[in-house]
């Protein structure tokens, strides 16, 4: 059976279509926000439900009472008291300042002009806490069935226009009938250029802009061109210069300070080294230490990290690196069964030797996302298996005034389009990092 990747929306604003990976992000934000989130156009509710399912609270915002009434009559009773339903016209409501975690935006822009756009983002921002996201996609001018469009598009822009890809008669340059009969005589699809331009001049750090296609979920027919249908951004209400941290939380190297960071640990936590190689450079006999490794229940905030909802357990591989009777870091590989079983073989004869190195790096079919870090707190199930693996670490760590400096980092790596999660610790006797 063929999956509908695109449904008709009630209220001639296009359609709904198949979570994105910036979709996927605003999910597993919801999954650590300490305020509520918004799904802005939330049509039936292709974020909204499977951010409700991460226990978030999701404030879901539509113009057409259908479609909130539609996720409404999905949500079940245990989840109903974490969603709010509000008809609403972006940007023209208000919402109380620093009183969202994150904002989701999928083919809202479409359907604004360039004023409304900059109002919006401003809005946007204001209702953000800091450190707060807002994950944005759109479509661009390179769309099908509006190619005709195109020399107008570009034109404009070597002319410097702002807001170059707005459409004042779509029935003039569509070739199809059966999409533009979907939507408002006006349409605005806009480009990479506008969009960073317009959340920058909001007060926003860009975190990721990007143009993609098919690749994240089949197209209809007219709208699929050359791979560029789509914009996606990701960007961060930064922290005030004051800023002092959320301890024991993770967060983005984009929003926390650096100065929060004891000096030692800067270099090791922001640096996007192979730390394998970083920590040869500073150890007389380096060894991996292979605690464990076996399917076991992973952590909750890995289980939102990778987005692996349905199953709790998960290939766990934790070692110490380091000399051989001094570690200097706790590393911790974590990864979905599916990850385990599709790279099985290249795991289960890793032995003693550092993942990073051996697997990923220089690796075509490895991708990595950003680091996250955090302060590893003394109630953190982290610091227990830091702890509990270590019968030369243990003694030192309880006795030391420094426990409460330890710092870790981790990032998401796919392998052949697998996920696994990677976990850093560093310890209290890390010496200084050498280039």
């Amino acid at each position: 059976m063929k999956i509908q990747t695109a449904i008709s929306t009630q209220n001639k604003r296009g359609f709904t279509y198949t979570l994105t990976s910036f979709g996927k992000a605003f999910v597993n934000a919801a999954s650590k926000a300490t305020h509520p989130v918004m799904d802005i156009g939330a049509a039936y509710g292709v974020a909204t439900l499977p951010a409700l399912l991460t226990g978030a609270h999701v404030v879901a915002v539509d113009i057409d009472d259908s479609h909130l009434q539609a996720i409404r009559d999905t949500v079940g009773d245990v989840l109903q008291p974490h969603l709010k339903t509000m008809h609403g016209r972006f940007p023209h409501f208000d919402r109380e300042r620093e009183s969202l975690s994150a904002v989701y935006m999928s083919q809202v822009l479409p359907f604004l002009n360039g004023e409304e756009i900059e109002t919006g983002a401003r809005k946007v921002y204001d209702w953000l806490i800091p450190g707060g996201e807002v994950f944005i996609v759109s479509f661009t001018p390179y769309i099908d069935h509006v190619k005709a469009f195109i020399p107008v598009y570009e034109e404009r822009r070597r002319q410097g226009v702002r807001w170059a890809g707005y459409i004042d008669d779509v029935a003039h340059y569509s070739h199809d009938p059966a999409i533009y009969s979907h939507l408002p005589n006006q349409i605005h699809h806009v480009d990479a250029d506008d969009l960073t331009w317009a959340f920058q001049n909001a007060g926003f750090t860009i975190r990721e802009v990007r143009y993609f296609g098919e690749e994240e979920g089949e197209l209809p027919s007219g709208i699929r061109m050359d791979g560029r249908e789509r914009v996606g951004l990701v960007a961060v209400k930064p922290f005030a210069r004051d800023y002092r941290g959320e301890l024991g939380h993770w967060e983005s190297i984009a929003t926390m300070p650096a100065d929060i960071v004891p000096p030692v640990l800067r270099a090791w936590l922001y640096k996007p080294f192979v730390l394998s190689h970083a920590l040869k450079r500073v150890c007389s006999n380096f060894a991996v230490s292979v605690c464990d490794q076996s399917i076991k229940p992973m952590y909750a905030d890995e289980i939102s990290a990778l987005q692996c909802y349905t199953c709790s357990d998960g290939y766990v591989r934790e070692t110490y690196l380091g000399n051989v009777e001094d570690p200097l870091v706790y590393a911790r590989v974590t990864m979905p069964e599916t990850t385990y079983r599709a790279c099985q073989e290249a795991l289960d004869n890793l032995g003693n030797r550092p993942i990073g190195e051996t697997l990923l790096y220089n690796n075509p079919n490895v991708t990595r996302s950003g680091f996250e870090v955090k302060r590893v707190t003394g109630n953190d199930e982290l610091l227990f298996d830091v702890l509990v693996h270590s019968h030369f670490f243990k003694a030192e760590v309880e006795k030391s005034s420094r426990v409460s400096q330890l710092w870790a980092r981790r990032s998401i790596f796919h392998m052949r389009g697998h996920p696994l999660l990677i976990t850093e610790v560093f310890l209290c006797n890390i010496p200084d990092y050498r280039d």
